[in-house]
């Protein structure tokens, strides 16, 4: 068993679990259930899946009390299965661990401060006034342009970019293709019905312990700062415009797009392709499903859905929504 393994004995005390087992049995890796080995650590959280329990070749399992009697091997037992799996799991990630690097065909301006912990790859360009956390990953071709900044122990893969004067926090997980502080989608129509650009002068400033999924990008702000709170979580291929604020641990699933100047509350669970119009507010604890279209405000937590009817004309479209109101409201005219 390699050295990087940890022993039950180890796991069950740091996450409180109750051990049915060898305390001294090593697990290096996680798996399922059917797909384990010696070695691995798997888990039973939903039951659908407790049929592949006795027939599991894992070194040790994560369950609960009540599904511990079925199984084969050492147990670790608790009330949430899944999520002591999770925070195993990240315990034995070592996809993201690296060692302190300049690669020689890296640049890396002679005014940004890049501590010796960390490892910047090929073809990465860190620009002038950058300043880097301590261990710090940048990845090939990433770009981080002037006087951007990025918190301790963040991991930015290839082919990122990072705009001037942006701020990223500590632990940040940034997927390939992401663009953070483009400018955001800014014009004046003039009296000949050109469009005149607005400069975009704010900036994009991210929390800490932030994670962002490949080619989402996340607008700079036109005059105040466009905002991602600590612990928000973004899947993939999201567009967040200008002036965005999103509280604290909110997570947005892929392909969601959010207008200028929406304030998103903290915790809330936005599901995909979400439409968000600009200058709305949505309050803490929301759940929108998916492809809800959010057109005002919301200020009241709970689980909103919409989408009810095709694309039409949109004079089609408000005259059947305003019916659809009228026989809301009827149905409760008649309980």
């Amino acid at each position: 068993m390699p050295d990087d393994s940890l022993t039950l004995g180890e796991l069950a005390s740091r996450f409180g679990c109750e051990l049915i087992g060898d305390h001294e049995i090593r697990v290096n890796k996680v798996s399922t259930l059917q797909d384990a080995d010696y070695g691995s650590i798997s888990f039973l959280a939903n039951p659908v899946y407790r049929p592949l329990l006795n027939q599991t070749k894992a070194s040790a399992v994560i369950l609960t009390r009540e599904d511990q009697q079925s199984s084969p091997c050492a147990s670790l037992i608790c009330e949430d299965p899944y999520l002591v799996f999770t925070r195993i799991s990240s315990l034995l990630d070592y996809s993201k661990s690296f060692p302190p690097e300049r690669h020689p065909a890296a640049f890396i301006h002679e005014v940004a401060n890049v501590p010796e912990s960390c490892n910047v790859q090929a073809g990465a360009f860190i620009a002038e006034g950058v300043n880097l956390g301590e261990s710090v990953y940048i990845g090939a071709n990433s770009v981080i342009e002037k006087n951007a900044r990025i918190g301790d122990n963040s991991w930015v893969a290839p082919n990122v970019t990072v705009m001037n004067d942006c701020v990223i926090g500590n632990r940040a997980v940034i997927h390939p293709g992401v663009v953070i502080g483009g400018d955001g989608y800014g014009f004046s129509e003039n009296k000949d019905h050109a469009w005149e650009k607005i400069p975009q002068v704010g900036a994009v400033i991210i929390g800490d312990d932030v994670e962002i999924g490949a080619n989402t990008t996340i607008d700079r702000g036109a005059l105040s700062n466009t905002v991602i709170g600590n612990g928000v979580k973004l899947d993939n291929q999201i567009m967040i415009a200008h002036n965005v604020v999103i509280g604290d641990h909110t997570a947005i699933v892929a392909s969601t797009s959010i207008a200028g100047s929406s304030k998103i509350g903290k915790f809330c669970r936005i599901s995909g392709q979400v439409g968000i119009t600009g200058h709305v507010e949505i309050a803490d604890h929301t759940t929108l499903t998916a492809r809800t279209s959010v057109m005002k405000s919301i200020s009241k937590a709970g689980i909103y859905s919409s989408n009810l009817f095709p694309h039409q004309k949109i004079k089609d479209w408000q005259k059947n929504v305003a019916k659809f109101r009228r026989l809301k409201k009827s149905e409760k005219s008649d309980d």
